[in-house]
């Protein structure tokens, strides 16, 4: 995939900016004073902090996973979740909506673009360039015999694979496990595996046998230029994890909406808080671009701003983080 080195420096330099705006509240928009608490997802750490620097609020992110973070939710910890899957519900490892009514904390679920999971290799990997789903779930499922590259296809060299990727208690992980292996949670234990998104770039680009899994937008912005020049994304079942293919369906099951959370609470009491998720909400579609991440269909944007202004509490998802139908066709 070739990477546009113009829109990396420019986010790159923006989200410089955004330090700034994490830590002093800069803005004539923001509430002076007001510092909002946003926990949850890595992967949509970037896309919040992009937005709090261009609006100048303060924010505090805790990027340190999207079910991590809804741990902190739903004990009205923080006023914002940034989340990589819908809250998950009855039926799925921790029921979240649950614990946020036994809380007493009402949110609003506002989806703000999609993600593609993206399998990593290094750049000077011309073999594995493409692989079957099926060939992945022998890779990662629990027990998994699969060592080396031979073990995949008998042609490819007979050399260890070098897995890394996300540990349990991020979205990430969450989708991964369901669309690849089949079940929630379960993989093999034997991986390198971190939330510091940084550090899982800079593990493929420095070994020529690594494979890894992460959002796309992170693959864009997670590491510096030298660090990507070395990395490539694979593709699966011959298709690759591009914009056109997130929105047209095609890139199934990797494909993902992307959320952030808002209390209800703190939306009524805190002026910061509403008028930091209605700038999210109307300038989400301009911004996703430059976070290499990916919008969702304008239209859609419609329908967010209106389940925010009505009020709308609960999940389109009714808990379970893996329907089938799309964000578009839940938002209708």
């Amino acid at each position: 995939m070739t990477e546009p080195r113009d829109r990396n420096a420019q986010l790159l330099g923006l989200l410089g900016a955004g330090a700034l705006a994490l830590t002093a509240c800069s803005g004539a928009d923001a509430s002076e004073g007001e510092t909002i608490q946003i926990s949850g997802s890595s992967t949509v750490a970037p896309i919040t902090e992009l937005v709090a620097a261009d609006g100048g609020f303060d924010v505090e992110v805790a990027a340190e996973g999207t079910t991590s973070g809804f741990e902190r939710f739903c004990a009205g910890q923080t006023q914002i979740n940034n989340a990589s899957e819908a809250i998950p519900g009855e039926g799925q490892p921790v029921d979240f909506v649950a614990i946020c009514e036994e809380n007493g904390v009402e949110f609003i679920e506002l989806p703000i673009g999609l993600d593609s999971l993206a399998l990593v290799r290094h750049q000077s990997n011309d073999f594995a360039t493409e692989l079957t789903l099926e060939e992945l779930r022998a890779i990662w499922e629990p027990e998994s015999t699969v060592t080396s590259w031979s073990d995949v296809r008998p042609e490819w060299p007979d050399e260890q694979i070098e897995l890394v990727g996300r540990p349990a208690g991020s979205g990430t992980f969450d989708v991964f496990t369901h669309q690849v292996v089949g079940e929630t949670g379960q993989i093999r234990e034997d991986y390198r595996m971190t939330d510091d998104l940084d550090q899982l770039a800079t593990w493929i680009s420095e070994d020529e046998n690594a494979l890894g899994f992460m959002g796309i937008g992170n693959y864009y912005t997670a590491a510096d230029d030298e660090v990507r020049e070395q990395i490539s994304t694979v593709e699966i079942d011959g298709v690759a994890p591009t914009l056109e293919n997130a929105q047209n369906g095609s890139y199934t099951p990797l494909t993902r909406p992307l959320f952030i959370y808002v209390s209800t609470d703190a939306l009524e009491t805190n002026a910061a808080v509403e008028e930091f998720v209605t700038y999210y909400v109307d300038n989400a579609y301009e911004i996703m671009p430059r976070t290499f991440f990916y919008r969702l269909a304008e239209a859609d944007y419609g329908d967010v701003r209106d389940r925010l202004n009505s009020g709308t509490t609960g999940s389109l998802y009714e808990g379970d983080p893996f329907r089938e139908e799309s964000v578009t066709e839940l938002l209708q």
